[in-house]
């Protein structure tokens, strides 16, 4: 797929524990273009939290290679790798991971100012995707004062404020009761599909996979179209 926003090619990712080795991605193949939303599903320790993090370049693949917007990214060195990271992908994990001690606000212009961006522009932007997830009189509310839904949705805020390439999800409303699940999943999906993202996310929920553009199942270490 010329036109993809993620290319993953011949990936292979090897542990070995002791004098044991263990394969847990078996010669992966996966292309997602701009605007796709792909579910990544499958058992629990069939790799696909595995998968997400050599494709979000947090960990190297034994054999294979990733590329982002055409351009192979994994075999970059470190710092390129984080610029990449910093500027074209967008993380949500399980957990929210936010700072504590940062309001909602500070918590996603961070992001933002990591990347050189002005505290101004900073601020401007976080408070505007905030109010955009329904958190505009939470601005400035710390973790500890906001539900396990709002925590996520700042998450998801901070992941897309910086207008990534790609957005990569790890179980993302895991921890989340059925109806606040369906609530930041509807708003994370409207975002990602208003910026023309590329997205994988892993999900348990066959509910929410089916509302994806496509199911792919992580199986024994292979991709399975479903």
């Amino acid at each position: 797929m010329s036109d993809a926003v993620l290319q993953i090619s011949g990936l292979k990712r090897r542990f070995t524990q002791g004098e044991k080795t263990i394969e847990i991605l078996h010669g992966v193949d996966l292309a997602v273009k701009a605007g796709e939303i792909v579910a990544l599903v499958g058992a629990s320790g069939a790799g696909k939290s595995t998968f997400l993090q050599i494709a979000g370049l947090l960990d190297h693949p034994t054999e294979g290679s990733v590329a982002v917007g055409g351009r192979v990214v994994s075999s970059l060195d470190d710092d390129a790798r984080t610029r990449v990271r910093r500027h074209e992908l967008g993380f949500v994990y399980q957990f929210h991971h936010l700072l504590p001690d940062f309001t909602a606000l500070e918590n996603v212009a961070m992001a933002l100012r990591i990347g050189g961006t002005s505290n101004r522009t900073a601020n401007v932007k976080a408070a505007a995707i905030l109010t955009r997830m329904g958190l505009g009189e939470r601005l400035d509310h710390t973790p500890s004062r906001l539900s396990g839904g709002e925590q996520q949705r700042v998450a998801v805020a901070r992941a897309l404020v910086h207008d990534p390439k790609l957005l990569l999800a790890d179980e993302p409303t895991g921890n989340l009761d059925e109806a606040t699940a369906a609530r930041v999943f509807d708003m994370m999906i409207e975002l990602v599909r208003e910026r023309n993202l590329a997205a994988v996310i892993a999900t348990h929920d066959p509910s929410l996979a089916a509302r994806m553009d496509r199911v792919i199942q992580l199986k024994e270490g292979r991709l399975i179209a479903s």
